[in-house]
């Protein structure tokens, strides 16, 4: 969460169909925020920072925010995005086992004489 702090402090802003701010590029959908991250990759590769000697500037650790906030909120989104489809089967599932558990209980029951089905009235 250190990045969001950092992104908060400086006022990050991300140029992508306009100017975004942090909490905008949650509104994005899981394909703008890919491609975002992408043209934000390519900027930090692009940022000159080929030397482990040649000490940092602003604009390389300006880019390297940028893509990494915009990363986590993309795995974040993307995390989210698998566990309700999951989820959603497992509803899926249970509904038809529970509908299958309906049906047995039914066709018990048609097995049954009228007098053992009077009994079972309440």
């Amino acid at each position: 969460m250190e990045i969001f702090k950092i992104a908060s402090q400086q006022k990050l802003r991300f140029n992508y169909k306009g100017v975004l701010s942090t909490e905008q590029l949650w509104d994005l959908t899981l394909d703008e925020l890919d491609a975002l991250v992408v043209s934000l990759e390519a900027e930090h590769n692009q940022s000159g920072k080929k030397s482990f000697l040649v000490k940092s500037t602003a604009k390389d650790i300006t880019a390297k925010l940028r893509f990494d906030v915009a990363l986590n909120i993309l795995n974040t989104k993307n995390e989210a995005a698998q566990a309700a489809a999951q989820a959603k089967e497992d509803r899926d599932h249970n509904k038809k086992i529970d509908s299958l558990i309906a049906e047995k209980k039914d066709s018990s029951l048609k097995d049954k004489s009228i007098k053992e089905l009077e009994k079972m009235r309440k």
